[in-house]
């Protein structure tokens, strides 16, 4: 999260893969899941921390920020 954006915007990745998102940033922002294989969003990360979750199956991953909803992305996980 940098520039009030997620950096890149698409990501490939692999189930069991563990994706952080890091808060470089001033303000806080957060991860809040929309579809794909399922996992938990985040609460709020404030500027300097991080957020992790390790995925558990192969799907795209759509998410965004909904502190500024126009923030979206893409994980892309393969086997």
């Amino acid at each position: 999260m940098k520039a009030l954006a997620f950096e890149p915007t698409t990501v490939a990745a692999k189930a069991g893969q563990r994706v952080i998102w890091r808060n470089e940033d001033s303000s806080p922002h957060n991860v809040t899941y929309v579809s794909g294989p399922e996992f938990s969003s985040s609460g709020r990360i404030r500027p300097g921390a991080s957020f992790s979750i390790t995925l558990s199956s192969p799907g795209t991953i759509q998410y965004f920020c909904s502190i500024h909803p126009w923030m979206k992305a893409t994980i892309i996980v393969s086997r």
